[in-house]
This record gives structure tokens, C-alpha cells and sequence, in this order.
């Protein structure tokens, strides 16, 4: 064993590679052949045992940290917590460096020791450098194990623009903001604060959660770390997938495929983007599912991933709290409002509604399937359209036009106009357009079709009980509404709300509180927190009447009648 040593300074770091590699973290290698391999949270093991000698090996690469910027200090403190401590073996050991030609430093160590009556060398060799330390540890008790730890040293290669995918290692101590409410950054990643959700921040990735989980329920948004793109954008996502199996100690829940991929596509702020979703089990628990969505972008030659990940225990698990609306809308926005250090975003500004000239909501028909249906244009001075059947299902109040346009791309696009004439451009062609007075002409497969102008009801009022007609047995559900902005509601609102995810149904209980009436969207604001948004146009309505016979609302047009 006297020769350890003089074989890891010599091949330590040297960039060379043989067959089939492997990443892990920061590290590229090619593993050992014939040893069996076992992924852990922050280690990767390679294990082989020769029963009839008795020989054995055991080579465990670890997940990169933060350096405490010297070679000497990373060597030390993880000597005391891989060698020390598990081995009860000498604390200062004789160390060779050396450094490579990526500026990369290597320190590397041994000693004898002795656990559960076995007599074996452990050899730690650990490369610093560029911000970021990670370790290579071997317990072998024979010299012929040697030229394989030998050739797994020399065909690393360690990314010294990454960051490392896990967080795992418990001396990296996280920083925990409860608040949250400032931008913080990791690698080069410009979180937004998630209002309402703690962070806590490591060396190596940051994990959101939200404060107001019920017992019993888990949910996080973990900001992986960065790796150099390869490929294409659907390898991409399966390597790092895999890379978040592995940092949970995940196993896929089906023998099938393991996600789906929901989205592929060049994002508003031009970085090109994938998101897919699929189940696994974790932490050893196989009766445990947890649902997981995934958002890798590329740009500048690497790739930046987002993982999000909910336990299915809500509901006896048919969900994970991801399907709270509350939840999932706060985890869109903060996906789409990240933003990058290196890269130049367009200058881009969200779609405000207003009312003049062409801007603002259009009502009409179009051709469909051999039919006249009813069809709304909204015009946005920022340049986007919304073309649709029908209304986003909360209205337009409060909406971030850009992330929902990213998320509903079907009924969103740009236009142009220019003298009274112009194009609406959406994914699926071009539509020509034409102002004429107040009315907008829009031409779809060579027919003309008139849309007259919507006139705004912001700052409307009512008042009055208004409920439905038909049979709710023993129940009548209705909403009082009175002109100085208040509601009480006694059931009609979980009505209208037509709410399908049952676990978290926000007008499942009556209460009251105050409305508005703000960009065809009428906003019910509970005394107790609860906030829920309808479609209003106004059809029908009058200003100086606000008591009409019937109330359309909901983007479904449900009616509701005075009583």
C-alpha cells in the first residue's frame, strides 16, 4: 500500500476519459467496471466483493459543497467528517497536492484502519477549486483494487461553472429566510421572493416551502443546480430527472414511462424551456407517492432546472397540495419571473385593460366546426391578444398576461394595426383584422364576422338576493349582494365557483364579505382570507340599475335570478 500516494498525485484530476461515462453533481467519470452501484442522497457508492478472497472495495463519490477557500481547510474537514469520525483514525495524516491545469486542486491522504474487525486502507482524495469542493473516498483492503480507483481519478472531469444538484450534505447549514420577501441568488439564479413561503438557502441549492401547509402534508420547490447542456432539451430533462430521483432516494411508481413532457418551447424572455410531470416514491416508502412537475431551461450552454414536488396524500391520495390553485398559480409566477444574470431580457411589459380606441374587449361570432359561436377578443396596449370562446376561468383582474399567454398558448397572441388595418398573429395562423367605427371586422376562413365593443363595467354594483332556478332539495343557495360593495354568501357562490378539485374547494362554506367589479371580473374579497374571482361582462346590465331581474357570470354565463 506504500504506493497509494504516488498513484493518486500522479492521475488525480489528469481530464482523461475512458468508456462509458457518468455525471453526478458537478462530476463526470467513468465508473468502475464489475462494481455494483448504489445511489444515495449526496453520494454515489461503487461497491465490489470477491467472496472467495474476501477482498473488497468500496469507492464513494460525494456531492460537492461549498470551499472554504483553501485546499488544506477542504482536505481537513473532510477528513474529520468522512474518516475521523466513522473510523476513529488519525487526525492528521500526510497529504500530497497538486494542482491541474484547470486550476483544480487536488489533495489526497490515507491511513490504516480497522472496523468490525476488518483491517483496510481508507484513501480520501478531495479536489477544490473555483468556489465548490467535492471528495472521492476508497476502502479497499487489497492493492489490486488500486488501478480502479486509479482510472475512476483520471477520468473525472469536474464543471467548475455548475452548481451541485443536492442538498444533502448536513454541514451545509442552510440559511433560512421565514419572510422572504427579497430577490436572492444562487449560481445564476435571480429568485423572486415567494410571499408566504420560507427559504432556505445552501451552499448548493435553495428549497421553498409554504408556511401554511396542514399537518401531515408536504409540498417544496427545490432550485437544483446548473449543468452543462448537452444534447437535446428532452435529454436534458431525463438526466435531470433522474439527478432529482437520486436526491430524494426516489424510485419511479410504474414500470412505464416516467414523466410526460407538458411543455417544450422558447419562453417570452427567450430562453428556450421544457416542463414535464410524473410520480415517483421516495425515502424508502413505497406505498408513499409523490407528484412532480419539472422545469429545465437552457441558455448559454447549460441547463437550470426547477423542481417541484408535492406528497399525494391529500384527498386519500388522489393529489398533492400542487392542485391548491393558490398554490400552483404562486409557483407559475415564480418560474416565469426568475431571471438570470447573464442573460438580457426583452423589455416586455404585462397587459393592462383599458378602454379606448382599439384597446379593450370585443364581443362577436366566428366559424367553428361549421357553426356560429360566440367568440371574445381582448386587445392589450403591450401589443397581446386574448382570442377565445370563452374568459379565463377567474377573469382578467390581477392577471400577469405574460405567464398566462405561456400557459394557455392557444388562446393568446400578438397583433399589429396600422391605419385601420391589421393581423392578429396566433400559434395557429394569422387572422386579418379591420377597425369599422366602434366594431372591430375580423375575417376567419374567408368570411367577415362583426365584433362590437364591450363597454366597461368597472365599479359596478347591485343589490339584491340572487339564487338559481331548479331542484337543490333542501338547500337554496344564493348570494345577497347590497350597493355599498358587501355579499353574503349562502351557498350560490360554490355554485358558480365550479369547482372540481374538492380538496381544496374555497367556497365549499358560505360566508360574506366585500366585491369589486375590475376588468369584467367580479372579485369577492371573504372577511376570513378567502379570495374568489368570476367572469363578469356585464350582459345585460345597466349601471343605473343595479337590481336587474337576472346576473350573468362565470366564464360558463351561468345565470342567476333575483329573488
Amino acid at each position: 500500500m506504500k504506493k497509494i500516494f504516488t498513484l493518486l498525485v500522479l492521475v488525480a484530476l489528469m481530464q482523461r476519459a475512458f468508456g462509458q461515462t457518468e455525471t453526478f453533481d458537478i462530476t463526470t467519470y467513468t465508473p468502475p467496471k464489475d462494481f455494483k452501484k448504489e445511489s444515495k442522497q449526496g453520494v454515489v457508492i461503487y461497491t465490489h466483493v470477491n467472496t472467495t478472497t474476501g477482498s473488497f472495495c468500496v469507492i464513494a463519490i460525494y456531492a460537492s459543497s461549498a470551499s472554504a477557500g483553501d485546499e488544506q481547510k477542504d482536505f481537513g474537514n473532510e477528513w474529520k467528517d468522512l474518516v475521523i469520525t466513522p473510523y476513529k483514525a488519525e487526525a492528521n495524516p500526510k497529504t500530497e497536492t497538486q494542482t491541474n491545469a484547470e486550476g483544480w486542486k487536488a489533495v489526497a491522504g490515507a491511513t490504516a484502519v480497522k472496523q468490525d474487525g476488518l483491517d483496510s486502507y481508507v484513501i480520501l482524495t478531495v479536489f477544490s477549486g473555483f468556489g465548490k469542493t467535492t471528495s472521492v473516498l476508497a476502502n479497499l483492503n487489497d492493492q489490486a483494487y488500486l488501478p480502479q480507483v486509479d482510472s475512476l481519478l483520471e477520468s473525472m472531469k469536474l464543471d467548475k461553472t455548475s452548481s451541485p444538484v443536492a442538498v444533502t450534505n448536513e454541514k451545509n447549514n442552510p440559511i433560512i429566510n421565514q419572510n422572504n420577501v427579497s430577490t436572492e441568488k444562487l449560481g445564476h439564479m435571480l429568485l423572486p421572493p415567494l410571499k408566504g413561503w420560507t427559504l432556505k438557502k445552501y451552499s448548493n441549492a435553495a428549497i421553498f416551502t409554504p408556511n401554511d401547509l396542514l399537518p401531515g402534508q408536504y409540498l417544496e420547490v427545490r432550485i437544483m443546480g446548473s449543468k452543462p447542456f448537452t444534447g437535446t432539451l428532452q435529454q436534458a430533462l431525463a438526466e435531470s430527472w433522474n439527478d432529482a430521483l437520486q436526491d430524494l432516494e426516489a424510485t419511479k411508481a410504474y414500470d412505464d414511462k416516467l414523466y410526460d413532457i407538458e411543455t417544450e418551447k422558447t419562453s417570452y424572455k427567450g430562453w428556450d424551456y421544457i416542463r414535464g410531470r410524473g410520480t415517483f416514491h421516495a425515502n424508502g416508502n413505497e406505498t408513499g407517492r409523490y407528484d412532480m412537475h419539472l422545469f429545465v431551461v437552457k441558455l448559454n450552454n447549460r441547463i437550470e432546472r426547477i423542481a417541484v414536488w408535492g406528497l399525494m396524500n391529500v384527498n386519500q391520495g388522489d393529489y398533492s397540495p400542487w392542485v391548491n390553485p393558490l398554490y400552483q398559480h404562486a409557483i407559475e409566477e415564480f418560474f416565469y419571473s426568475i431571471k438570470f444574470d447573464d442573460w438580457k431580457e426583452p423589455v416586455l411589459t404585462n397587459g393592462a385593460i383599458k378602454d379606448e380606441g382599439i384597446f379593450g374587449l370585443y364581443q362577436g361570432l366566428e366559424l367553428s366546426g361549421g357553426r356560429l359561436d360566440g367568440a371574445y377578443t381582448m386587445f392589450f396596449p403591450n401589443g397581446q391578444i386574448f382570442n377565445g370562446p370563452k374568459f379565463p376561468l377567474q377573469g382578467f383582474y390581477g392577471m400577469n398576461t405574460r405567464v398566462e399567454a405561456e400557459l394557455r398558448t392557444k388562446y393568446w397572441g400578438t397583433y399589429t394595426l396600422q391605419n385601420g388595418k391589421g393581423m392578429i398573429k396566433m400559434g395557429y395562423g394569422n387572422i386579418p383584422i379591420k377597425v369599422s367605427g366602434n366594431n372591430l371586422i375580423v375575417t376567419t376562413q374567408n368570411t367577415e364576422h362583426k365584433y362590437e365593443k364591450v363597454p366597461s363595467v368597472d365599479g359596478a354594483l347591485f343589490n339584491g338576493t340572487y339564487g338559481f332556478t331548479g331542484d337543490f332539495g333542501s338547500k337554496n343557495p344564493t348570494v345577497k349582494f347590497s350597493p355599498d360593495g358587501k355579499f353574503i354568501d349562502f351557498g350560490g357562490l360554490d355554485i358558480l365557483n365550479h369547482q372540481t378539485m374538492d380538496p381544496y374547494n374555497i367556497t365549499k362554506e358560505p360566508g360574506s364579505g366585500t366585491y369589486k367589479v375590475k376588468d369584467f371580473t367580479l372579485v369577492f374579497n371573504y372577511t376570513d382570507g378567502r379570495t374568489l374571482q368570476l367572469v363578469f361582462m356585464g350582459e345585460g346590465y345597466d349601471k343605473k340599475n343595479p337590481s336587474p331581474a337576472t346576473l350573468t357570470l362565470s366564464f360558463n354565463n351561468d345565470t342567476i335570478y333575483k329573488k
